[in-house]
């Protein structure tokens, strides 16, 4: 049987787990962005259509 080196397993684990975070904070960032910028087109959008309409 072999022995296992509980350290290197517990460290693994770690690394692992800090990647999957950092991963789940790069997507979360990337979501938030995205909806900053359909905002901002959003509110673009609309005060065109603000100034299109006053000036009919």
């Amino acid at each position: 049987m072999h022995k296992i080196n509980w350290w290197r397993v517990a460290s693994i684990a770690l690394l692992a787990g800090s990647a999957l975070l950092g991963f789940g904070h790069d997507l979360i960032e990337d979501q938030k962005s995205e909806d900053e910028l359909r905002s901002m087109v959003q509110e673009e959008v609309q005060r065109q259509l603000a100034e299109k309409n006053s000036t009919n």
